[in-house]
């Protein structure tokens, strides 16, 4: 009996084979025969009117998405991701419910997790369920009305030390970069991007229009994330005279080779452990421009506009939650000098 001629194309290896373009995509089915071929799509879109699940979901956002955003906040995006997906992985995203994201959120904070890290976790959950409506997954964003828990504590990090600030304004002469951050408040990242244009002694100031982040150990060169991070910084007198005198327009500041590039990120590491054994400070480049915040505090009479200017903050609330911190600090540290001083007597 002759065999029966198959509905789809048989391929040289003998599989049967139907493609369908489903939603804009072209879906393969293969099988042994057409039954199976049929029995595959018919799972296909019976899978389709169930929905996809979120970590289908959250895959396909995370390859769309990923490449775009910059390697610091990777940082804090692939461990929330991660959480999120460990959560929800395998509910259909059509069945999550603002009061089941709400209660992941409370769990999450319960764990003692600062401010900004539930904010992000929650920005995930509601970045990956607003990219599941605009593709037909769902109807509705779960996360719209939800808020994460009032009164979480907020993360400083402290300025350095008054002793390794000592350090570091008596040592600009074995590496200058800590000196540069204490007398600028310009993050590590700007530092590293300084050329000698930025330079304008006649003007007296630092022009920041840029900022380097380390991909796969190496520099790259990348815009201020805000607006409020392209800025001009105050030239102090006290940096003025350890800066080059002659400083090439292209010529990087801070660089192992001549000013061609910045330093790597293995380079900023070793430099900065080389600094710290020989000086004995402790703290971080962060720490000191968190020092340089705690100066302009102190000098007292600038306006708040001004000090977000200097600082690069996007909002005068980031500047006056700083403030904030700085007041709070200094209030616990009188009280401690006065009950110190009361108990001795």
């Amino acid at each position: 009996m002759p065999r029966k001629k198959s509905k789809y194309y048989v391929r040289p290896d003998g599989l049967h084979e139907a493609i369908r373009t489903i939603h804009g995509k072209r879906i393969a089915f293969r099988g042994r025969s057409d039954a199976e071929v049929e029995r595959k799509m018919l799972e296909y879109h019976a899978k389709l009117s169930r929905g996809r699940t979120f970590r289908e979901v959250a895959n396909d956002w995370e390859r769309e998405h990923f490449d775009e955003v910059a390697p610091n906040t990777l940082r804090a995006y692939r461990p929330a991701l991660k959480r999120a997906v460990q959560h929800f992985g395998d509910d259909l995203v059509r069945e999550v419910t603002p009061p089941m994201v709400k209660e992941f959120i409370m769990d999450f904070a319960a764990h003692g997790y600062a401010k900004k890290t539930v904010t992000t976790q929650l920005q995930i959950c509601n970045m990956i369920f607003g990219w599941a409506v605009e593709h037909g997954d769902c109807d509705n964003n779960p996360c719209t009305y939800v808020s994460i828990p009032k009164g979480l504590k907020k993360t400083y990090r402290d300025a350095a030390s008054p002793e390794d600030e000592a350090r570091v304004k008596a040592t600009p002469h074995i590496w200058l970069l800590p000196f540069f951050v204490l007398y600028t408040g310009v993050r590590k990242g700007e530092a590293l991007a300084i050329q000698g244009r930025d330079i304008d002694r006649k003007a007296m100031v630092i022009h920041v229009t840029k900022s380097v982040y380390h991909q796969d150990g190496k520099p790259w060169i990348k815009p201020p994330k805000s607006a409020a991070g392209n800025r001009d910084v105050p030239l102090l007198l006290p940096l003025l005279p350890h800066l080059p005198k002659r400083l090439a327009p292209a010529e990087f500041l801070f660089s192992l080779d001549g000013g061609k590039t910045p330093l790597t990120e293995a380079q900023y590491q070793t430099l900065w452990a080389q600094y710290a054994r020989t000086t004995g400070i402790t703290c971080s480049a962060h720490q000191l421009r968190h020092s340089f915040a705690t100066l302009l505090f102190e000098c007292g009479g600038l306006e708040t506009k001004d000090i977000q200017g200097i600082l690069g903050h996007s909002t005068a609330a980031m500047t006056q939650d700083v403030y904030t911190h700085l007041r709070d600090a200094r209030r616990q540290k009188t009280a401690q000098i006065l009950n110190e001083a009361l108990t001795a007597k």
